[in-house]
């Protein structure tokens, strides 16, 4: 049996534009059932924001290259290519000591604009997660 969610809760989240726990939401649904392409963006672009933490080298270290080109592309076709831009420009420049925290500052900086690309990923979508 698939897990399901109140709909007053997801409800709560996206009127709350609650990012975090959106990302636990989808994570776990996802794992049970295929939910829409917008969802594992989300996901993924969600990853890449909060990587910041540790640094974002570690993100580009770690990511497959199909995953990464897979990400690029999708945040293309939403829309996105801007961000698909700077996500590829991290790629090509995380390896390097004084670029890497320039680019982490650039996500830190922009932290706002990009939660709100991130809900705009989903924010028609929200049925799907009911």
């Amino acid at each position: 049996m698939v897990p399901r969610y109140a709909k007053s809760y997801i409800d709560r989240l996206y009127e709350e534009k609650d990012i975090f726990e959106l990302d636990y939401l989808i994570s776990f649904v996802a794992g049970k059932r295929e939910l829409p392409e917008q969802f594992s963006l989300f996901l993924r672009l969600w990853d890449w924001c909060c990587s910041t933490r540790y640094g974002t080298w570690q993100y580009y270290e770690h990511i497959a290259a199909d995953d990464f080109e897979a990400t690029a592309r999708a945040l293309e076709r939403f829309g996105l290519r801007e961000l698909a831009d700077r996500y590829r420009w991290g790629m090509s420049t995380w390896n390097e000591p004084e670029r890497g925290g320039e680019f982490d500052d650039w996500i830190e900086s922009h932290w706002s604009e990009l939660e709100t690309m991130a809900f705009r990923l989903i924010a028609d979508s929200r049925d799907c997660l009911y």
